[in-house]
C-alpha cells in the first residue's frame, strides 16, 4: 500500500494554505487600514460614525459602513471612541506646566541638562505614559504621599508666585521647610539648588513642593489653530496639536515641544478648537447692560444659574452655557468672521413657578429674532441664525407680564460658526 500523498491531496492542500495565507494578509491588510472606532460631530452638527485616522497636514478620513467621508481638521468638533470607559485615577503627584496644562503624575523625576539640551522634567501619567518636558516650562510641582501633605502656603504661593526666586518646600527630620532658592538642576534622584548663595542637593524623596517664580522660566508660544485637547481614560487632558491619528495611537505636539503618543486603548474623546468654531460662553462681551428689577440687579452667569451648576431644559442638562435674569443685554463683537450663531434657549426648569420672559437676539443692531414668551415648563427651542458676517451680536432677555425675579433664562451651548 503506498502511504505517500496523492497528487491530488497535495494540490488540495495547498489551495487550502494559499486561501489562508491569503485571509491572513487580507486580515493585517484590513487592520493595517483600521483606526480609532467611534464618531465624528462637525461644526456644522452632523455626526459621523465609522473608522477615524488623521494625518499630519489635518486631513480626516472617516470609513463609514458606505463610503469614506474627508473632512478637514478645522471642520471637526470632536471625535469619540466607541464604547468607552472612562475611570479617572487618583495621583499623589502633580505638575502644572506655564502653558496652563495641568498633569496628574504617578512618578516624578528629572534628567540633566545635556550638550544641546535643557533640564527636563519627567512625569509619568496613570495612562503609563511618559512625558519629558523642559524645566523651564514648569509652573510648579507637588511631590505628594502621605509623609508629605501639602505645604501649608503651597495655593497661596502658586496664585502669587515669587518673582524672580523659586520656592521650595521640603520635609526635612519631620518637618516642613519652605525656603526661598534658586533651582540648578534636576537628576533621577535628587534636585539641585542655591540657597544663600550656598549649591545644595536634596533627595526627591523628601521634597513635597516646588513653585517656580514668575521671571525664572517661560511660557512657550501656542501652537496655531486648529488645536486638540486629547481625554484619556485614566482621566488625563492633554492638548496640543494633534500630528497623528492612525490605527494604533494619537500621536500629538504639545506646546512645549514634546511628542506624545497616546495608545488607542487609552483614548476617550478629542476636543478640536478651530477658528471656524467659537463658544459664546467663552467670549467676553464688549458691553453689559442690566435693568434692575425691583431695585435688585441679578448678575449674568456662564455653564450655572444662581440656584446650581450645570443648566437644564425640559429635564435635559446642558453643562455649558449663559443664564440671563431680565433684563440683561450682552454685546459681542465678532469681527465679521462667522456666518451662523445656534444655541438652545428656554427657561431653566430650576426657575420660579412665576417666570414669564422674552429672547431677543440683534444682528449688527438689528432685531433679528424675538421669541414668544417664555414660562418654566415650555419646551426649548433651538435656535440657528444667520449672520451674514455681521460684525456684533447682541443677546437679550427681557421682562415678560408677570416682572418677577425668578426668571433664569438659558442660552444653552452657545456657538458661532464659520462656513
Amino acid at each position: 500500500m503506498n502511504s505517500a500523498p496523492s497528487a491530488t491531496l497535495l494540490a488540495t492542500l495547498s489551495r487550502s494554505l494559499l486561501a489562508a495565507a491569503a485571509a491572513i494578509a487580507g486580515t493585517a491588510a484590513l487592520g493595517a487600514q483600521d483606526g480609532l472606532r467611534g464618531s465624528v460631530r462637525t461644526i456644522d452638527g452632523r455626526t459621523i460614525a465609522g473608522v477615524v485616522t488623521c494625518d499630519e497636514q489635518g486631513q480626516v478620513r472617516v470609513q463609514t459602513a458606505t463610503e469614506p467621508v474627508l473632512l478637514t481638521l478645522a471642520e471637526v468638533q470632536s471625535i469619540a471612541r466607541d464604547d468607552v470607559v472612562v475611570a479617572p485615577t487618583v495621583t499623589a503627584h502633580r505638575v502644572w506646566l506655564r502653558s496652563g496644562l495641568e498633569l496628574p503624575a504617578t512618578r516624578i523625576t528629572g534628567k540633566p541638562a545635556a550638550t544641546g539640551k535643557p533640564t527636563m522634567l519627567t512625569v509619568e501619567l496613570p495612562a503609563g505614559i511618559t512625558i519629558d518636558v523642559p524645566l523651564g516650562t514648569v509652573r510648579a510641582i507637588r511631590h505628594g504621599g502621605a509623609e508629605r501633605p501639602e505645604p501649608t502656603m503651597f495655593a497661596a504661593d502658586m496664585k502669587k508666585p515669587p518673582g524672580s526666586d523659586d520656592l521650595i518646600y521640603v520635609v526635612k527630620d519631620g518637618k516642613a521647610q519652605r525656603s526661598s532658592v534658586t533651582v540648578t538642576g534636576l537628576s533621577t534622584e535628587r534636585i539641585a539648588f542655591l540657597l544663600r548663595g550656598n549649591a545644595v542637593e536634596f533627595e526627591l524623596t523628601g521634597l513635597a513642593a516646588i513653585v517656580f517664580g514668575g521671571t525664572t522660566g517661560f511660557a512657550p508660544d501656542r501652537q496655531t489653530k486648529p488645536r486638540t485637547g486629547i481625554n484619556l481614560t485614566t482621566g488625563e487632558h492633554l492638548e496640543g496639536k494633534l500630528v497623528a491619528l492612525d490605527q494604533a495611537a494619537a500621536t500629538c505636539r504639545l506646546d512645549e515641544g514634546t511628542v506624545v503618543t497616546v495608545p488607542l486603548a487609552r483614548l476617550a474623546t478629542l476636543q478640536v478648537a478651530s477658528d471656524r468654531l467659537a463658544w459664546i460662553h467663552e467670549l467676553t462681551p464688549t458691553k453689559v447692560e442690566q435693568t434692575p428689577a425691583f431695585d435688585r440687579t441679578w448678575p449674568w452667569s456662564i455653564d450655572r444659574t444662581p440656584v446650581g451648576a450645570g443648566l437644564v431644559l425640559g429635564g435635559k442638562r446642558f453643562e455649558h452655557g449663559l443664564c440671563l435674569v431680565p433684563r440683561t443685554r450682552l454685546t459681542y463683537d465678532l469681527a465679521g468672521k462667522f456666518d451662523v450663531f445656534e444655541a438652545t434657549i428656554g427657561i431653566d426648569d430650576r426657575t420660579g413657578p412665576e417666570a414669564h420672559a422674552v429672547f431677543r437676539v440683534l444682528v449688527d443692531d438689528k432685531v433679528v429674532f424675538t421669541s414668544d414668551s417664555f414660562t418654566r415648563g415650555k419646551l426649548a427651542e433651538v435656535l440657528r441664525i444667520e449672520l451674514n458676517k455681521g460684525r456684533t451680536l447682541v443677546l437679550e432677555v427681557d421682562f415678560g407680564k408677570n416682572y418677577d425675579l425668578g426668571d433664569y433664562c438659558v442660552f444653552a451651548e452657545p456657538r458661532l460658526v464659520q462656513r
